[in-house]
């Protein structure tokens, strides 16, 4: 099978992520992958250029040039599925696919849908009607996405966001001391960073040992950096920027957190699963979901310092619970969040769509 994953950019996050890990995995089973970026090809696109996957980057004309190349691309040698990654994708790839006689179009909405953008789900609904199938990433995505306006419900399923299990290959380890909890989350304003340091700072001030692992880049680095030292504890923090491997970090850690005011599935939590780390994370999107099935993840209400920091205290009061915590953790991955399993449904999907 011939799968084509259509995507904004291959910048380093989690849909990204995602997307190159399918490209290989689809590869080892036999089939032919490749990636088309619309804006940017970004790192996780020239890793797999290296590794000889056909990366095709359109160039940054207007949004009807880029579409008409696109049309193009695909009419030279259609694949049997053109697989788009989020709401952008579909808008611009769903048509021109059908025209140039792809067999079948799905579309994987890897986060929420956003309230506050009317007129993007409207040309999304109208897109979507060319697809054979709506991929939402949680029961909450889906939830979230049969309300949305002129909504085709009947072509909207969920499959689980997935990740695949650290490897301990030596390359990097920690000496570290005290109790360290680990984000790993672009820095940007849906992650809501300040939030964790000032959380951070509160629970500090009643466990001094308390250390935080920062692993990711982003616009907001600047103005975090400053915050830890207006608010006293740059001591205790440090920002590991862009990591290609977040492994070493996962395996060291004792406590994963994430402070987002929107999310899907976020792969960074799965991957903290698959390491056997419990985690404190805000109670929005799929995450109190994974909270729910793992029976090693505790939420907080997003945007709430107080809140966020009794549940800091509450985990690391409880260090006693952490062997019980890891163990629950790893095998609510092995339950519902090996990548083999949701590569499998992606699999069983493209196969229904073009049969």
């Amino acid at each position: 099978m011939k799968i084509v994953h259509l995507a904004e950019n291959m910048e380093v996050g989690g849909a990204e992520k995602l997307i190159s890990l399918l490209c290989r995995w689809q590869r080892r089973q036999g089939h032919e992958a490749s990636v088309h970026c619309l804006y940017g090809v970004g790192a996780l696109g020239e890793e797999l250029r290296k590794d000889r996957f056909e990366v095709v980057h359109y160039d940054r004309s207007s949004g009807l040039r880029r579409v008409a190349n696109l049309y193009r691309e695909l009419k030279k040698n259609p694949p049997d599925v053109l697989h788009c990654h989020n709401a952008t994708a579909a808008i611009l790839g769903a048509i021109p696919a059908r025209t140039a006689g792809v067999r079948s179009v799905i579309v994987t909405r890897h986060g929420l849908v956003a309230p506050y953008m009317p007129r993007r789900e409207l040309k999304f609904a109208l897109a979507s009607r060319w697809c054979d199938w709506i991929v939402a990433v949680c029961e909450q995505a889906r939830s979230n996405l049969m309300a949305a306006p002129f909504a085709l419900r009947s072509k909207i399923v969920r499959i689980y966001n997935a990740a695949l299990a650290p490897t301990n290959n030596g390359a990097r380890s920690f000496s570290k001391t005290g109790f360290t909890l680990l984000h790993v989350a672009r820095l940007s304003p849906a992650k809501d960073q300040e939030t964790l340091l000032k959380a951070f700072a509160l629970a500090k001030s009643q466990t001094a040992d308390l250390r935080l692992w920062i692993v990711g880049e982003g616009t907001l680095h600047t103005r975090l950096e400053e915050l830890t030292r207006r608010i006293g504890i740059a001591d205790s923090v440090t920002f590991f920027g862009e990591q290609a491997d977040v492994s070493p970090f996962l395996m060291a850690a004792d406590l994963f957190i994430l402070s987002s005011v929107t999310e899907g599935v976020p792969v960074s939590l799965l991957e903290a699963l698959s390491a056997g780390l419990p985690a404190v994370v805000t109670d929005v999107g799929g995450m109190r979901e994974v909270a729910r099935m793992s029976g090693a993840t505790i939420t907080a209400p997003p945007s709430n310092p107080v809140a966020l920091a009794l549940a800091i205290q509450n985990m690391s009061g409880s260090r006693d619970q952490l062997p019980r915590l890891r163990t629950a953790a790893r095998e609510s991955y092995l339950a519902h969040f090996t990548f083999d399993r949701m590569a499998s449904e992606y699999m069983n999907l493209y196969g229904s769509a073009c049969a």
